[in-house]
């Protein structure tokens, strides 16, 4: 899915087998459902999670749902195997801004639920900075929010019933609620964030 985002983007995708990925792998894993129902025939039928880890240059600030800046930590989280889904940001209820040393001249918003997450690192390559934002915990208007970050590309990435079902009403809300306000970044300059404001300078 990220592969085929970035190739209608127009930006560049490394193949997974490059240097651009770590290959790794938890054995043993049965998911979340088995944490639910107990279910011994989940138990006794693991799978091998399989997961990617970059290797561009990055760092991953972590916000509240209002965009105040909270910490700065990393995109791949520790974790133990029962808890391999969670390695992907870690969370659900925070924005996280992830600025990259792609070069692209290119930023991303990513609006998501949970299953938008393990897209997140696929797509350091290809854009300078990510803004994973998930529908259900988004305080800002998003269209306001686009514009102020200067964001070019905006994908959706949720499982269907984000769409259609319960969380659908999230993504209208997300055009309208908290309309012109101004919106501030707050979180540490670095050496890659410089880059990217140099970026978007000369550009301008």
């Amino acid at each position: 899915a990220a592969q085929d985002f970035a190739e209608a983007a127009g930006v560049p995708y490394p193949a997974l087998d490059s240097d651009a990925y770590v290959k790794a792998e938890n054995d043993g894993y049965v998911g979340s459902l088995y944490g639910y129902t107990q279910s011994a025939n989940l138990l006794n039928d693991p799978e091998t999670f399989v997961y990617y880890t970059p290797t561009t240059d990055y760092q991953a600030d972590f916000y509240t749902t209002s965009f105040g800046y909270n910490y700065t930590g990393k995109l791949m989280i520790e974790t133990d195997t029962a808890n391999s889904y969670m390695k992907f940001t870690g969370t659900d209820d925070q924005i996280v801004k992830v600025t990259t040393s792609a070069g692209t001249g290119r930023k991303m918003a990513i609006i998501k639920d949970s299953y938008g997450n393990p897209e997140v690192p696929f797509l350091t390559s290809s854009f300078d900075q990510i803004f994973v934002i998930d529908m259900r915990y988004f305080d800002l208007n998003l269209v306001d929010f686009v514009q102020q970050m200067g964001i070019t590309d905006v994908l959706f990435s949720a499982n269907v019933d984000s769409v259609a079902g319960a969380n659908a009403s999230n993504i209208a809300t997300l055009i309208t609620q908290n309309k012109g306000n101004q919106i501030t970044d707050e979180a540490p300059e670095t050496a890659l964030t410089r880059a990217v404001e140099k970026t978007d300078s000369k550009k301008g």
